[in-house]
């Protein structure tokens, strides 16, 4: 035990179904947090009613224009007076309204948050789904867990479903982006134009110096995107906003970091260049010859492939595994994403702000 405190804000936007699960793997915590705030954001249900019930402080923001960000920042303004007097003594657990945490969490990040340390945030699995499309964002979220293991654990991300700030760090956060020398300018703890608020603030701490890390054990269950129309909102304001804040950055970012996210980009790039390619070939040499000769030198690659796609979730059971070997599913729901990728650039290229959306 550090002796640090900790405080947990999760913003919940209509989230009645969803608070008290919540709550209860707050409490469940082998290091359970001093004090859970909700933030009913925006509801038009009862969640404040159900969290007040399940024992967490509720504050209540009936129209707030800037959304999550808004209701993060609505807390700890709130917090300040009682946690500036000893910031460094104070952490922040920041979480959604639709996830659960494994009860070790919040002790293997409290003891990960030391010198220099900004953050320490999960990595995050799918929640059960009985339909295709959740199945495949699962194993896509399993297999995103297993590279950050390869990365050392760098949190390229402090992801939204649960990561834990040191209080100080924030406040130092707020004041460059007061200053608006190191970052953008803002007036408060997250930037509330940002349409990945996450991902921006693991911009802002790296640029101010801090570190972000996601070490092992430190896993957030969440919901998944049961529909194709709420998977294209939600990739499309994430692939759109992390373009927009790399952008915003710019040089302000150390050169490191500008190196690693605009390699990330330009492979998502690539990806969808090729695929557009690749699919225009297919449809020309259908339109030509009728038919698709497949050379005997595709199958090998084809093979190494499969297998590497169902022993990567071999961990997961059966159905994973079955869908990995069907691989018709993941390769169109990668072209989706891929599609996806592509229309958030050209939006990005041309100037568009997007809009931010609960999913």
């Amino acid at each position: 035990m550090t002796g640090r405190r900790i405080v947990a804000v999760v913003p919940a936007c209509n989230e009645a179904a969803t608070i008290a699960a919540t709550i209860a793997s707050l409490r469940a915590q082998t290091r359970p947090p001093d004090k859970i705030v909700v933030v009913a954001n925006n509801c038009t249900d009862d969640t404040a009613t159900v969290a007040a019930a399940a024992g967490a402080y509720v504050m209540v923001m009936a129209d707030n224009p800037h959304k999550k960000a808004g209701a993060i920042n609505h807390a700890l303004e709130r917090l300040a007076p009682y946690l500036d007097g000893d910031a460094w003594a104070w952490a922040v657990l920041v979480m959604d309204a639709d996830t659960t945490l494994a009860p070790g969490f919040l002790e293997i990040a409290d003891r990960h948050l030391g010198a220099g340390v900004g953050g320490v945030g999960g990595t995050f699995c799918g929640r059960p789904s009985s339909t295709v499309l959740g199945q495949l964002q699962r194993m896509e979220f399993h297999r995103y867990g297993q590279v950050a293991r390869r990365l050392a654990y760098r949190a390229f991300v402090l992801t939204g479903t649960g990561t834990l700030f040191a209080y100080a760090a924030l406040c130092d956060v707020r004041a460059q982006r007061r200053a608006a020398v190191m970052l953008p300018y803002g007036e408060s703890f997250y930037d509330t134009h940002s349409l990945t608020e996450d991902n921006e603030l693991t911009f802002a701490l790296q640029a101010c110096g801090y570190a972000s890390i996601s070490p092992p054990g430190m896993l957030a269950t969440t919901d998944v995107m049961d529909t194709i129309p709420k998977l294209v909102r939600q990739r499309e304001r994430w692939y759109l906003g992390a373009l927009r804040n790399i952008g915003r950055y710019g040089r302000r970012m150390p050169p490191h970091l500008r190196w690693t996210y605009w390699r990330q980009q330009a492979g998502l790039l690539l990806s969808a260049v090729v695929a557009i390619c690749y699919l225009l070939a297919v449809t020309v040499t259908l339109a030509v010859s009728g038919s698709v000769q497949w050379s005997w030198w595709w199958l090998a690659p084809s093979v190494l492939l499969l297998v590497e796609r169902v022993w990567s979730v071999w961990a997961m059971g059966w159905r994973a595994r079955l869908y990995a070997a069907a691989f018709v599913p993941e390769q169109l729901y990668t072209l989706l994403l891929t599609v996806i990728y592509a229309l958030a650039f050209t939006r990005w290229i041309r100037g568009h702000r997007g809009s931010w959306a609960a999913t």
